[in-house]
């Protein structure tokens, strides 16, 4: 049997308008997805004619969605075909945030990057000097793909304050000068089309694609770094219904923090006490050679005692009580936990004591905390994922494109 290479597409067969287009998803999704790799197989798992089978293989082998090889010889006959995706038919480019970078990558069907471009961007960037460097890096990576690729678009995958219906990057604690920046409008012109999606909401679709366990119920991701926002899923969608913006928990207010001034203009939000931007400068009075990288800043604070820390203390009961509230609101099944503050053990049991002593509600205990390392490779293959898809869909219908 050949090894499929994964696929970061999820077809659903209701999708393309005719039967054909059904035929099609159907058998690519089995190649895909179930590793079959011969005619004869897709005929017996998927219950389609012969005839079928055959017809809709050469169909998908002339879009160049699956590739067929001659295998060996076995008994009488002619040898039997293998079959599998074919990767390098369309990808897509994703440009995301790490750190004060703005990171592109194209990718192929696999996920597999082939090539990247990255630009520090400074803390005093507006919304020109943004949309400058993105449409730049948009307009490279376009122009890497690779003979014979059809490139799918771009999307953009961006932390902060995001409005997903609009296409708007409204706020940024890495960039205070960012002001709802249309990307659309930045990066239409380069390397149509265009999607928005929050970093942190593509990174967990992709773990839900990845680990099964976690699509029955509510997961909610928490990231806990520079700034301090959430996604969640529901039975294995990403829940964001309005499309605008959601789970900016970093900018609930409180009154211990009052007085504090936060970067979106408000005062007291819970990010001026427990985010890394503002907890970082009294970090460094103990150990100056902390990273602001939050990759490694990570390593660097496994190795050391946080739970001293004065800051560090009313942090992690002010994050603990915010959750808290959320999972009585949201009642999640699980809640993962990323950024750096989770790699160091001692501060992470003290945290995951704050959380306990919330208390549960009408007999109903909080849900378990998981501590994950961020994936910015999860978060590209979430956000490339519904671009593909929707190529992938547009080669599967009666009338290909450019046909």
């Amino acid at each position: 049997m050949t090894v499929q290479t994964p696929m970061l597409i999820q077809l659903d067969p209701r999708q393309p308008a005719s039967g054909g287009g059904a035929d099609r998803a159907q058998v690519l999704q089995a190649v895909m997805r179930d590793g079959l790799w011969s005619r004869p197989q897709l005929v017996e798992r998927l219950g389609l004619r012969s005839t079928t089978v055959s017809r809709v293989v050469g169909e998908l082998v002339q879009r160049r969605l699956l590739l067929e090889a001659s295998g060996k010889k076995q008994g009488r006959g002619r040898p039997a075909a293998t079959l599998r995706a074919n990767p390098a038919v369309l990808g897509a480019s994703v440009l995301h945030v790490a750190s004060r970078d703005v990171v592109g990558v194209l990718v192929d069907l696999s996920g597999r990057v082939l090539h990247r471009d990255a630009r520090t961007v400074g803390p005093d960037a507006d919304n020109e000097a943004m949309s400058g460097v993105l449409a730049g890096i948009a307009s490279r990576l376009r122009a890497a793909t690779p003979p014979g690729m059809e490139h799918a678009g771009t999307a953009a995958a961006v932390s902060g304050v995001v409005d997903l219906q609009g296409g708007r990057w409204l706020a940024s604690s890495r960039w205070p000068r960012l002001c709802g920046l249309d990307l659309g409008a930045a990066l239409s012109p380069a390397a149509a089309p265009v999607r928005v999606a929050r970093q942190l909401e593509a990174e967990l679709q992709a773990r839900l694609l990845a680990e099964p366990a976690l699509r029955s119920g509510g997961t909610l991701l928490l990231h806990w770094g520079w700034g301090i926002g959430l996604a969640y899923a529901v039975d294995g969608t990403v829940f964001n219904a309005a499309g605008g913006p959601f789970g900016e928990i970093g900018h609930w207010r409180f009154r211990a923090l009052a007085g504090r001034r936060c970067g979106c203009g408000q005062e007291g939000c819970l990010e001026t006490g427990a985010a890394l931007w503002a907890l970082l400068p009294q970090l460094r009075d103990a150990w100056p050679e902390l990273a602001e990288d939050e990759a490694e800043l990570a390593g660097q604070l496994r190795e050391r005692d946080l739970t001293t820390a004065p800051a560090l203390r009313q942090a992690a009961t002010l994050v603990a009580q915010a959750l808290a509230n959320l999972c009585r609101l949201l009642f999640p099944g699980r809640v993962l936990v990323s950024g750096p503050f989770s790699a160091q053990p001692g501060f992470w049991t003290q945290f995951e004591t704050a959380f306990r002593q919330e208390g549960s509600i009408g007999g109903l205990g909080l849900p378990p905390l998981v501590p994950v390392s961020s994936s910015v490779a999860l978060a590209i293959e979430g956000a490339a994922a519904p671009l593909l898809t929707e190529a992938v869909q547009a080669r599967l219908r009666d009338v290909p494109p450019g046909g």
